[in-house]
């Protein structure tokens, strides 16, 4: 009787183990397959994990890539929906996203796509809250001060394409006051490059560096004296609208500061290189209604001394007596700004007008002047990274004329200390 009441009681123990693993197995199967139908519909992202079940049977699980949907003109996947990567990307820093008319853009980790495509410009944050949700249009000018996070756009381009400009409009820049006011350096670093081959692109910051929150603006009429002013501190540097743009920095600051905004496993940060900015420049004509004449004088779509543009934002003042003088941001309101006069102007700030946007990207002309990477030959004598002493500047700026310092002009007259009023940056990323 002992013996069958063991045997019986061994029998149920056997039952319920069984029955355990049964049912583990049926969760671990359906955890899957929701996995599998969450990453197809964008819900969720490619994982690696390990999973230990109860009765101890240890579980190594991969979510292949095959699992996610493919992406191609003939079958394109909605925008924001995670795609499969291109066979050289790298899954541990990037996930591979649609972004409408089948093409697919690495959005790196800790990042999220907001909106736009490659005719438009792709727009991403570091903010999840703004994330593209399906329904709103979160690419418009009217929309950009909701959007909470630092933002940047993909500027697409393959290595053939990724080289330096001296020709404009059928002008070729010269030192001699020819679209530039020096000598530079007319290689592409080859650090750039990796990048450019193993993802097609690169990404550039949608506005202007503005103000770091740790720094407190300035309270008073600031004179532009060219030494280190209130502004030349280390911090944060942030790409958002309707930020006060970070002025009075030098070439070392500015580097230092694009350097520490991102080092995460998925992307490094620095500031915009020379290559940069001139496919970029070419990427906007291509794709907007501006034609390479919009580069050589861009009037139409920035902030110069010589246009009046409707704005809605903070400004700063400028007004030239014996030195030029910067007077406080006022509060936020709408208007136009001054006409053309030789001896004032109006700084923004960042994406304060529609007319300034292009692919996306704001303030590219005019407004401040943006310290590149790129080495200027004004003094240096050559572009030995350890004798620069002088650095180039792009995009013209609030108190000249477009027709002067366009867009594309190449500044490099002044040294990697100099700091004034008209002097801000713009910052890359770099996916790892």
């Amino acid at each position: 009787m002992a013996l069958t009441t063991f045997t019986l009681l061994i029998m149920m123990i056997t039952n319920i183990v069984s029955t355990r693993k049964s049912l583990d197995k049926i969760i671990y199967n359906a955890k899957v397959e929701a996995e599998k139908s969450l990453i197809s519909s964008g819900l969720a992202v490619y994982t690696k994990d390990n999973e230990e079940n109860n009765v101890g049977e240890s579980i190594a699980r991969t979510l292949s890539d095959e699992n996610l949907p493919e992406n191609t003109t003939s079958s394109p996947q909605p925008e924001g929906t995670i795609v499969k990567p291109k066979a050289n990307w790298n899954i541990e820093t990037v996930t591979a996203v649609s972004v409408g008319n089948g093409d697919t853009v690495p959005v790196p980790k800790g990042f999220y796509y907001v909106g736009g495509d490659l005719n438009t410009g792709v727009i991403i944050s570091d903010e999840e809250a703004d994330k593209y949700d399906g329904t709103t249009d979160k690419t418009t000018w009217k929309y950009t001060t909701n959007l909470k996070g630092n933002q940047f756009v993909w500027i697409p381009c393959e290595e053939e394409q990724y080289v330096k400009s001296e020709v404009w409009n059928g002008t070729t820049q010269k030192p001699t006051g020819t679209l530039c006011n020096t000598g530079w350096d007319k290689t592409t670093y080859t650090s750039e490059l990796p990048q450019i081959r193993k993802y097609g692109g690169y990404y550039v910051a949608r506005y202007e560096a503005g103000l770091a929150k740790t720094i407190t603006e300035f309270t008073s009429t600031q004179k532009s004296n060219g030494s280190n002013q209130v502004y030349n501190k280390t911090g944060m540097p942030q790409s958002r609208a309707g930020q006060v743009p970070w002025n009075f920095i030098d070439w070392t600051t500015s580097q230092k500061n694009a350097k520490n905004m991102y080092n995460t496993n998925s992307v490094s940060s620095g500031l915009i290189t020379g290559t940069q900015w001139d496919v970029m420049l070419k990427r906007i004509v291509e794709e907007t209604n501006l034609t390479e004449g919009d580069l050589t004088n861009s009037v139409n779509w920035g902030n110069h001394m010589n246009n009046s543009i409707e704005y809605k934002g903070r400004i700063a003042k400028a007004n030239r007596t014996d030195v030029w003088h910067l007077a406080v941001f006022g509060g936020e309101k709408q208007g136009k700004t001054s006409s053309y006069s030789s001896n004032n102007g109006d700084l923004l700030t960042t994406g304060a007008s529609e007319q300034t946007e292009k692919y996306h990207i704001y303030d590219v002309a005019g407004n401040l002047w943006e310290w590149t990477d790129e080495a200027s030959l004004n003094k240096a004598g050559n572009a030995d990274e350890t004798n620069i002493q002088y650095r180039v500047r792009r995009g013209g700026v609030y108190v000249h004329l477009s027709t002067n310092y366009p867009v594309c002009y190449r500044n490099g007259g002044n040294v990697v200390s100099h700091t004034d009023f008209s002097c801000g940056f713009r910052v890359a990323l770099y996916i790892k």
